[in-house]
């Protein structure tokens, strides 16, 4: 068995991570000047001619990183080439992480196609993206074992580095509302953005002071501001948290990046509550209020549950006996997606489905060869903090993450043999406070929390589910870090 790092070494990277790159996607939004370095220089629009913009990315005032957008145009369409350094500290290492966007956008500036990347340490993804007629085909995965996703689209999307055309071809002015369908490339989501021109204001950036348009919009049900000159560039933007990306010069952007004085993202996004619980691995019972609570909090009448905004969770008790033998094959069409491969989560995987049923070797029922797949990710994966997205076969090759990665590999392994399983995320306790989490559910005649992290059916019940899903559901998270606070009112 691989030695474990102490779960609080682990715990809440995963959707942290996803924050991060919430938030670094502020740089996708930014509104490019000309070739010149100086914030004061005299910019022209992209119209004539190629541009470039940098960004500073702060974190409570220190910095973070930078982000370079670069466009040009070529026969009547854009190139667009984003790139995005980000140094951060999770739990007391420090991580260097790295995304880069290309992408070709019309006159309008909605995509035509695009390829994104995002790599840190051993951890590497790339997806691209072509628009063919009303369809968006996604290809992902290593080479030689790519994978295709089609997705029906609503309209010409537009990826965050093309919003740049929209501003700078419009005019701006108090009152105005603008409506931008934005793709994300991480969680392959499309959702409109909407943004307000609220006011003017003076704002000084470098010691010069402009008058400029103040935006907003509402990202994930929180706010963000950014500024914007007269000509549309972008001067300033403000996101959860205390991130801020202010407009700066190469030389600036360059330099820096070697301050050991950063906030840990790991503390940073903890909800600190007064009472201490004891052996909290054991806790069976929590009822606990939230002072603002989430707009929708999964219930199921069962482990959570809601009673006068008091949520209180109670740990499955056995039996935990399921009325079908492994693979499950029907008879209820709701949980048939709970069985089949998705993007990231590859049960149809021929090297996952080996492993899956080498594990549970002979055992048809499901409780028992859930189990043995969850004790086999606990002994198998070494327990790390990655950044990455999270992706089950790499896992696998790997064999390496925090409970994302754990999280994600069991629920393949689950569906490799034919259990239907999904992903859970929400906060768990420790010390004082509570820290994100990813764990699973596995379905025998009602759905069974499991944690591959902790080794535990069923997980403790200081384990808060806030979201169930993959990547594209626990994304909603993002907008409550930093929003949520709670009391615990019970315990036993």
């Amino acid at each position: 068995m691989k030695k474990s790092l102490p779960y609080y070494k682990i715990v809440g990277i995963a959707v942290v991570v996803l924050w991060i790159f919430m938030m670094a996607e502020l740089a996708r939004r930014t509104h490019y000047t000309s070739r010149e370095p100086g914030v004061g220089s005299t910019e022209t629009g992209i119209t004539q001619g190629d541009s470039e913009q940098w960004m500073d990315i702060l974190l409570k005032g220190s910095k973070a990183g930078y982000a370079v957008t670069r466009v040009r145009k070529l026969d009547g369409r854009y190139e667009v080439n984003e790139r995005i350094v980000l140094i951060v500290t999770l739990m007391g290492s420090t991580r260097k992480i790295l995304s880069s966007t290309r992408a070709q956008v019309d006159d309008e500036f909605h995509v035509t196609g695009f390829t994104f990347s995002l790599s840190s340490e051993l951890i590497h993804f790339r997806v691209s993206g072509r628009i063919e007629g009303e369809e968006l085909f996604i290809t992902m995965g290593e080479e030689g074992k790519e994978e295709v996703k089609r997705i029906r689209l609503q309209g010409k999307p537009m990826i965050n580095a093309g919003v740049t055309h929209y501003f700078r071809s419009r005019e701006l002015a108090v009152g105005n509302t603008f409506s931008l369908p934005l793709f994300d490339p991480i969680s392959m989501t499309a959702n409109p953005a909407i943004i307000k021109v609220v006011g003017k204001e003076d704002i000084t950036i470098n010691g010069e002071t402009y008058n400029a348009f103040r935006l907003e919009m509402n990202v994930l049900g929180r706010p963000l501001t950014f500024w914007l000159d007269e000509e549309g560039n972008s001067l300033k933007e403000e996101g959860f948290m205390g991130f801020t990306l202010v407009r700066t010069t190469p030389e600036r952007a360059l330099s820096g990046l070697g301050s050991s004085m950063r906030v840990d993202f790991f503390e940073l996004s903890a909800i600190k509550v007064e009472r201490e619980l004891e052996d909290p691995r054991k806790a069976s019972y929590l009822a606990v209020r939230f002072d603002q609570p989430p707009d929708s909090v999964p219930v199921d009448g069962s482990r959570q549950i809601t009673e006068a905004g008091v949520l209180k969770v109670i740990k499955e008790r056995p039996p935990f006996t399921a009325s079908y033998d492994i693979p499950y094959r029907g008879g209820d069409g709701e949980l048939m997606p709970y069985v089949m491969p998705e993007a990231f989560l590859q049960s149809g995987d021929e090297e996952i489905i080996s492993i899956a049923k080498e594990i549970v070797g002979q055992t048809t029922e499901p409780y028992k060869a859930s189990k043995m797949l969850m004790e086999w990710v606990f002994e198998n994966v070494e327990k790390t903090p990655l950044v990455s997205i999270p992706d089950a076969r790499q896992i696998l090759r790997d064999r390496k993450g925090d409970c994302n990665e754990h999280a994600t590999l069991l629920t393949a392994l689950l569906r490799a043999v034919g259990i239907p399983a999904r992903m859970a995320a929400g906060l768990i306790y420790k010390d004082g406070k509570f820290y994100y989490h990813a764990w699973n559910e596995a379905y025998l005649d009602r759905w069974i929390s499991m944690d591959a992290t902790l080794n535990q059916m069923p997980a403790d019940a200081t384990h808060i589910k806030l979201v169930d899903g993959g990547i594209d559901k626990q994304i909603q998270i993002v907008g409550m870090i930093g929003n949520l606070s709670l009391t615990i009112l019970d315990y036993r």
